[in-house]
């Protein structure tokens, strides 16, 4: 199966997270610690999960359009994916 541009961009936004993740995990595991560091690995993490977030939500509602979903079945995953997001 073959990943669309958008899919693999996705997938490249995850994996920098990740990497942000594991940054913080290291400040966790490290003797010194670096409070700056943490906050803006921090930061910039939970920034990331937000673009992500909206990232995915667009090529879903892209994917959904070209596939000529009902319009019924789209608003639902929508609000579904609003309640989802803002209930964190």
């Amino acid at each position: 199966m073959s990943l669309s541009e958008n899919q693999t961009k996705l997938i490249h936004r995850i994996n920098r997270i990740q990497g942000q993740l594991e940054a913080i995990k290291n400040t966790i595991t490290t003797e010194e610690k670096d409070c700056e560091k943490a906050i803006l690995l921090l930061k910039a993490a939970h920034q990331a999960m937000k673009k992500f977030g909206e990232a995915y939500i667009h090529e879903y509602m892209d994917t959904c359009f070209k596939e000529k979903k009902s319009t019924a079945n789209i608003e639902s995953d929508v609000k579904k994916a609003i309640t989802a997001a803002f209930s964190l």
